[in-house]
C-alpha cells in the first residue's frame, strides 16, 4: 500500500487542519521509489498539525471499515453511535495505490489506485483505477455496502489495508480513539457470536491495531515463537535490546460469565471461554508445559517453559505469528467484557479529545486475560552477562523499542499502513541514530521469505522532533509542518521549500537550524551564560585571564570556541601593542 493524497473538505476542517489543507505523499511520476524503503517523517514545532495527519487518517479508515464490515455488533448499528454519512473529518479525499495478494505479481502494474470521496453529509464512495492510473483505463466505482443478510463484506474491503497500526509513545489518547472504539466493536462482535452461535465466525474484521504495552507483550511473544533467529536479528542484537529468546511464561484466564438476554427477554449466563475452547484455547492447551484449573479461583494457569518443542507446538497449532498474535489480541480485549452499554455508546460517539478514566479498566477479580512471569533471556550491554530478566524490569526505550521493531516483524509480509506517533520519546540518542535503518531491517525480513517486494506492501508515517530520524529520510520524504501568522496549517516536502536541502545524511546542527529554527549547538541555560560575556568590555590581559577561567566550566562546544578565539585574538592585539 502506498499513500498519495490526503484532502480535508469539510467547512470544519479537522483540529488544526482547515478545510481544503492537502498533503502529497509518494508521486506517480517517480512510482520506481516506491520499491524502497521511504518512510515518511512530519517534523515542525509543537502543534503545527503534525500529529493531526495521523489521527485523521486513523478515523478515515476506522469510518471506511465499519461501513464495510460483515459483523455489525448491535451497539454499532444504533445511529447514534454510527452513522454511515458522517465521518471525522466528514469530508475528504483519500487516494492510495494498493496490490492484492491474489495477483500473480506483485508490481505496481497490477495495483490499483484507490480514490476515496466523502462529502458533508453524504456516504463515501470507493472508485478503484487499474493501472496505469489514466485516461486509457475505465474507473469504475466499487460498492461498501454489505450484502443484505450480510454473508459477505462489501466489495471495498478487498481494497482496504490489511491492517492499520497506531502507536503513540506520548500518549497520545486522539490517536488511540478509534482504534479503541475498533476494540469495542471486537468485543461485542465476540460476545455476539457467542450469544448467537456463529460457528463460522473467525476473527474481527476490523484492521485497526493500536499498541500499547499489554500488545507490545503479544507481539513480542508471537516474535519471539515463531520468528526465525534471522529475522529476530534487530532485536538481538546488544546494542539494540540485547535479546536472546524467551524463557518461560504464564497465561492466567479467568472465566468470567457472560450475562446477556436471549430471544424471549430473559437473561442468560455464558462462559465467554466457551466459544474459544474448541479453537484458541483449545490449541493453546496443547501448547503449554503445563495447566491448572483452580476451581476456587475459577481460574486456568497456563504455563509455557519456552524450549524447541514449545515452538514447534506453536507453529503446529497456529498458523504463523499473526495467527497467535490475534489470539492474544481477543483474550486481552476480552477484559473488556464488562462495560456497560452506555460507557460503550459514550465511546463510540465521541468526536474529540478522549481522556484517561473514561474507559474502566477491571479489578483484578473482573479481567479475563493476563500476562505474568514473563521471562526474556538478555544480553546485558556492559557485562556481556545472559541473564533472565522479567519483561516488566525492560525500560521505557526497550519497550518503545520492541512496540515498533515487533509490529514490523509480526507483519512484515502484510499489506500494512503504520502511523507512529513519535515512537523515538524515550530513545538514547544512539538508539534514535539507528532507528531508521532497524525498521527498513524489520520490515525487509519479508522479503527472505517471500518472491515479491515487501516495501510494496506497506506505508510508515511517523512524526518526530529528532534531527537523528530526519537525516536518514530523503527530502521528498521529509514533510515540514507550519503555521501561519492566521494560524493556517501547510505541509510541505522539504524538496519543495524554497530553501530546499538534501536532508538525507545531514549533519543534525543544519537540520536543527533549517527545520526547527534552532541554531545553537547547546541547551539555552549554558548558551544565555556564554551569551551573557560582554567582549568588548574584556581588553586587559588580566581580564582576558579571569574571562578564560570562567569559561573552564563549560563543556566543549561551538559557542564556547567563538568566545575563545576572540579574547584570543584580543590578548595578540595586546602583546602586538
Amino acid at each position: 500500500m502506498k499513500l498519495l493524497k490526503l484532502k480535508i473538505e469539510n467547512k470544519d476542517g479537522f483540529r488544526s487542519l482547515q478545510q481544503g489543507f492537502e498533503i502529497n505523499f509518494h508521486s506517480l511520476a517517480n512510482d520506481e521509489a516506491m520499491g524502497h524503503f521511504r518512510p515518511f517523517c512530519f517534523a515542525g514545532l509543537n502543534g503545527s498539525g503534525k500529529s493531526n495527519v495521523l489521527e485523521a487518517l486513523a478515523n478515515i479508515f476506522y469510518h471506511l471499515e465499519v461501513c464495510v464490515a460483515r459483523y455489525l455488533p448491535e451497539s454499532i448499528q444504533n445511529p447514534n453511535n454510527f452513522r454511515r454519512s458522517y465521518c471525522t473529518p466528514d469530508a475528504f479525499t483519500l487516494e492510495y495505490l494498493i496490490g492484492q495478494h491474489d495477483r500473480k505479481y506483485y508490481n505496481l502494474y497490477y495495483f490499483d489506485k484507490i480514490t476515496i470521496i466523502k462529502k458533508e453529509g453524504k456516504e463515501p464512495k470507493m472508485f478503484i483505477h487499474p493501472f496505469p492510473f489514466n485516461d486509457t483505463v475505465e474507473r469504475r466505482e466499487v460498492s461498501l455496502i454489505p450484502s443484505k443478510k450480510r454473508e459477505f463484506a462489501a466489495e471495498g474491503k478487498e481494497y482496504l489495508p490489511a491492517h492499520i497500526i497506531g502507536y503513540s509513545s506520548g500518549e497520545n489518547e486522539i490517536l488511540s480513539l478509534p482504534f479503541i472504539k475498533s476494540r469495542l466493536i471486537h468485543l461485542d462482535e465476540y460476545l455476539q457470536a457467542v450469544r448467537d452461535d456463529y460457528s463460522n465466525y473467525q476473527e474481527a474484521e476490523n484492521s485497526l491495531i493500536y499498541i500499547d504495552n499489554n500488545m507490545s507483550q503479544a507481539v513480542l511473544l508471537a516474535c519471539l515463537l515463531f520468528e526465525d533467529e534471522e529475522t529476530l536479528a534487530p532485536l538481538r542484537s546488544v546494542d539494540n535490546t540485547g535479546i536472546l529468546g524467551l524463557r518461560s511464561f504464564r497465561m492466567s484466564i479467568h472465566l468470567q460469565n457472560f450475562e446477556f438476554k436471549d430471544s424471549k427477554g430473559n437473561f442468560q449466563k455464558l462462559p465467554i471461554v466457551d466459544f474459544l475452547e474448541n479453537r484458541d484455547l483449545d490449541n493453546l492447551k496443547k501448547c503449554a508445559t503445563s495447566l491448572f484449573l483452580d476451581y476456587s479461583a475459577n481460574t486456568l494457569w497456563l504455563d509455557f517453559h519456552v524450549d524447541n518443542a514449545t515452538k514447534k507446538a506453536f507453529r503446529k497449532h497456529f498458523k504463523d505469528g499473526l495467527d497467535c498474535f490475534q489470539t492474544f489480541r481477543l483474550l486481552y480485549e476480552l477484559n473488556n467484557y464488562f462495560i456497560d452499554e452506555k460507557t460503550k455508546a459514550d465511546v463510540y460517539r465521541s468526536k474529540g479529545i478522549y481522556t484517561d478514566g473514561k474507559l474502566p479498566s477491571p479489578s483484578p477479580t473482573q479481567d479475563v486475560f493476563h500476562f505474568s512471569d514473563f521471562y526474556i533471556t538478555k544480553e546485558l550491554r556492559k557485562t556481556g552477562e545472559k541473564k533472565d530478566l522479567l519483561l516488566r524490569n525492560f525500560s521505557d526505550g526497550e519497550h518503545q523499542f520492541i512496540h515498533t521493531m515487533g509490529i514490523c516483524l509480526l507483519l512484515k509480509d502484510r499489506r500494512t499502513l503504520l502511523l507512529l506517533d513519535e515512537p523515538e520519546t524515550h530513545f538514547n540518542p544512539s538508539w534514535r541514530a539507528k532507528f531508521v535503518k532497524i525498521l527498513n531491517d524489520s520490515i525487509e525480513a519479508g522479503n527472505k521469505k517471500n518472491n515479491f517486494n515487501v516495501h510494496l506492501l506497506k506505508d510508515v508515517l511517523l512524526t518526530s522532533h529528532s534531527p537523528f530520524i530526519i537525516s536518514d529520510c530523503l527530502p521528498d520524504n521529509v514533510i515540514l509542518f507550519e503555521k501561519d501568522e492566521k494560524g493556517k496549517t501547510s505541509a510541505k516536502k522539504v524538496s519543495e521549500l524554497e530553501n530546499s536541502f538534501n536532508t538525507f545524511g545531514t549533519s543534525v546542527e543544519l537540520i536543527l537550524d533549517k527545520l526547527f529554527n534552532y541554531n545553537q549547538s547547546i541547551g539555552d541555560l549554558s548558551f544565555s551564560q556564554i551569551e551573557n560575556i560582554n567582549i568588548e568590555e574584556v581588553n586587559t590581559p588580566e581580564e582576558i585571564a579571569k574571562t578564560k577561567s570562567l569559561l573552564r566550566k563549560f563543556g566543549e562546544s561551538i559557542e564556547k570556541d567563538m568566545v575563545l578565539s576572540q579574547l584570543n585574538k584580543k590578548l595578540k592585539n595586546n602583546l602586538n601593542a
